[in-house]
């Protein structure tokens, strides 16, 4: 499914996608999921959209060669960012399971990650295999987190923060990485292996 503008996806029915070239889901613009039962499997990126990905609810299971769920508008610092409310979330990425070029915010939902083939994947030197990756902001207020990575579980190029929510990592990297600050001002946090735990 692509579409050159913006794409709302929403309702009650199930939605099945295989991309076999590609992406699975893409708009060159923003992208919201409203609702559905929403199943990707893409050679590429599952999903993704270039402006923005609002995620208001619904289940979403993915099987993605490459990002799982994808944001990455290099032209603009307003966009390329990542907004989920609620959701039931099955994310298996050969690369990241959830990645933004700016922002990644999270307030709900329940979320299984695995990226890059868990915490005992090998990765090229080049590859990125993270859980949740923003290069500018990650920031969390709840939901519940089971992240098995290649690469770091939680990362930030600048800086994450985190609110609340229940978070269990396992990586072959670090934890929780930001390159300028990490804040952790509530929620469980459990890292149960891992290269460096917090850093």
């Amino acid at each position: 499914i692509f579409s050159k503008s913006d794409l709302t996806i929403y309702g009650n029915g199930t939605l099945m996608v295989t991309g076999s070239y590609n992406d699975g889901i893409a708009s060159k613009d923003g992208l919201v999921i409203a609702s559905g039962a929403i199943t990707v499997s893409a050679v590429d990126d599952a999903i993704r959209g270039k402006d923005y990905v609002v995620i208001e609810g619904g289940t979403i299971s993915v099987n993605a060669g490459g990002d799982g769920v994808k944001s990455d508008n290099e032209e603009d610092a307003a966009r390329g960012y990542i907004a989920i409310t609620d959701g039931i979330f099955n994310v298996t990425a050969g690369g990241d399971a959830i990645a933004a070029q700016t922002s990644v915010m999270i307030s709900g939902g329940t979320f299984s990650l695995v990226s890059g083939g868990g915490s005992g994947g090998h990765l090229a030197a080049d590859a990125s295999a993270k859980g949740i990756k923003a290069g500018v902001a990650l920031e969390i207020d709840g939901g519940t987190f089971s992240i098995y990575s290649a690469d770091d579980g939680l990362h930030s190029n600048s800086s994450i923060t985190l609110n609340a929510g229940t978070i269990s990592v396992a990586t072959g990297d670090d934890g929780v990485h930001a390159d300028a600050s990490i804040t952790i001002n509530g929620g469980d946090l459990e890292i149960t292996r891992s290269y460096e735990g917090i850093e």
